[in-house]
Formats: C-alpha cells, sequence, structure tokens
C-alpha cells in the first residue's frame, strides 16, 4: 500500500469545505412576519400593573410567541421571543402571571430566579397562570388590541 500525503490533503480539504457548506445554511433567514400587539388585562374590573403575559402559538399559528409584562392601566406591548416586536397573525395560549413576594410587592421586571427558588408566590389560578393549562386565548390580527379580562373571588 502506497501513501499519498497529497492525496490525503485534498480528501481533508474537500471534507472540510462540504462540512462548512453543509452546516452553513442560511443564518439570516427571515422569521415569520409580525404585527404589533398591544392590550390590557384586568382582574376584577381592576387594571392589574406588573403582570407577566407568555403568548403561547396554537392551532398551527407560525412562530415561537412571545412575551410582555403590563404596565399602568394594565397595558402590555408583545416581544416577540426571537427579537423584535409583535407576534404572527394567528391565535395564541396567553398565560398571564401575578407573583407576589412576602412583603406584598410584585416581583421585579426582569427577575431570572426560577419560581421554584423565588420565596414569590403565584397569585392567579391556574386556569391562568399555567402555560400549560391557562384558559386563556387571544387572536392576533392587524390593528386589533387585545383584552384580557380575569376573576377572582374576593
Amino acid at each position: 500500500m502506497r501513501f499519498d500525503p497529497c492525496g490525503q490533503v485534498i480528501s481533508a480539504v474537500v471534507m472540510f469545505l462540504f462540512c462548512f457548506c453543509v452546516g452553513c445554511g442560511s443564518a439570516t433567514e427571515p422569521g415569520p412576519e409580525l404585527t404589533p400587539v398591544t392590550g390590557a388585562v384586568s382582574l376584577n374590573d381592576e387594571p392589574l400593573v406588573n403582570a407577566d403575559l407568555v403568548f403561547i402559538p396554537l392551532e398551527g399559528t407560525p412562530g415561537v410567541g412571545g412575551q410582555a409584562r403590563t404596565k399602568e392601566a394594565g397595558e402590555f406591548n408583545v416581544i416577540y421571543s426571537r427579537g423584535g416586536e409583535g407576534l404572527p397573525v394567528g391565535t395564541y395560549r396567553v398565560a398571564a402571571s401575578y407573583r407576589l413576594l412576602p412583603d406584598g410587592t410584585p416581583v421585579p421586571e426582569g427577575d431570572t430566579t426560577p419560581p421554584i427558588e423565588s420565596p414569590a408566590k403565584e397569585t392567579l389560578h391556574r386556569k391562568y397562570s399555567s402555560q400549560d393549562e391557562s384558559e386563556l386565548r387571544a387572536t392576533v390580527s392587524p390593528g386589533t388590541p387585545i383584552e384580557l379580562k380575569l376573576t377572582k373571588k374576593k
């Protein structure tokens, strides 16, 4: 058997180029078209301020969903999970979470403490707060704000 160093180098270069080209793909592929999503959340007809919302796509809706935090008057703007503002048109399950610390203050915006490690307690029923079980639904369409009305026994 004869050792051919030139042939091995050429084979290695060809394999490298093949792997490089196959692995590249198009990293700049555009995602789904986003439409701005605004709205408001109320609890017992009162604005719910500092609640965290997660939008989970349903029924063939494209994309990966998004998040929002309610501000004054319970108003929110959705941020797409992969960057950008808004969501693709479609139907979503919405999980609304309103966690309070032991002193009664809401969890600060951007807090990344896992719920199991946090002293904060969820104050909303699972029918609103569970990402898997929430009964809240929202239909995203251009120019139509979303109104989420929650109720809780007093």
